[in-house]
């Protein structure tokens, strides 16, 4: 019989073992990892798998990209979504459909995805869009856990309900790691830039983030205000309070809370009209 810290290590390296990349996302990666982009060639691989193709135009069709009217093809999906944000979500359509395998976890990373977006262009940032994009993946190692280790994140789940504790601090005592442990494994090996993966990595602990600490503030805040909407379902039913750091970083007052939240939630109701829509 293994001992319970065998028994951790083992659950672990099954976490680390990810799953691989199918072929066709494997050549769009590379495609638009090229200096000229290759948004062409990387639109013509991705018409290929229809999956691929409705999630892509879904997401650019939200309204957290402030978008108007519709995005028609994979080409001006690329275009919109920029470079960084479009290689994340085409690899993250790898692993599951969200929306229908973990709702609750799929609504409340759109939402935090909106609210991100809504501090960003607020504090008038520079593409916003990445920030966004950001905000959707903050619990990629949530979907990990579910995918690779079904039992494990189940009862992660229950022990988080049975203890009234967090999804984070759940994941700590049966497992060693949580999800933004994992999220930081997967994001190395797609090689995504630091300005999106320190933002997810580092979302519960914003003042850990070196290249992107704003970034990484916006996530975290945006992470709380979704939880305190009761939008989606991020894994238990606690509001964390935000880090006084990311406050002070993102210098956010009480009006300024007031605009964001105003815009956030009319943002919100027009990417859950695009969602269904695409």
């Amino acid at each position: 019989m293994l001992s319970d810290g065998e028994e951790m290590r083992r659950r672990v390296e099954r976490l680390r073992d990810l799953p691989t990349l199918p072929i066709v996302i494997e050549r769009v990666i590379e495609t638009l990892d090229r200096p000229d982009g290759g948004h062409a060639e990387a639109a013509a691989l991705i018409e290929t798998d229809q999956v691929l193709t409705a999630q892509l135009l879904r997401v650019a069709n939200c309204a957290f990209y402030g978008l108007s009217g519709t995005i028609a093809s994979v080409g001006q999906a690329l275009t919109i979504l920029g470079t960084t944000v479009a290689r994340s979500l085409v690899c993250t359509t790898a692993l599951l459909d969200l929306r229908i395998e973990l709702r609750g976890f799929w609504e409340h990373s759109v939402g935090t995805a909106v609210a991100a977006g809504a501090i960003a262009r607020h504090l008038r940032l520079p593409h916003p869009e990445e920030i966004s994009g950001a905000g959707l993946l903050h619990d990629l190692g949530k979907v990990v856990l579910y995918r690779q280790a079904p039992e494990v994140f189940a009862a992660i789940l229950e022990r988080a309900a049975t203890d009234g504790i967090r999804f984070g601090d759940a994941e700590r005592i049966l497992l060693g790691v949580d999800h933004t442990e994992i999220a930081g494994w997967l994001l190395a090996r797609w090689r995504v830039p630091a300005r999106v993966l320190e933002p997810v990595v580092f979302h519960h602990a914003p003042e850990r983030a070196r290249t992107a600490p704003t970034e990484a503030a916006i996530v975290h805040v945006a992470n709380t205000l979704v939880r305190a909407y009761g939008y989606g379902f991020g894994g238990d039913g606690r509001i964390p309070a935000i880090a006084p750091a990311a406050w002070e970083r993102l210098g956010l007052g009480p009006r300024d809370l007031d605009r964001v939240i105003a815009s956030f939630e009319a943002d919100l109701l027009r990417a859950c009209e695009a969602m269904a829509q695409h």
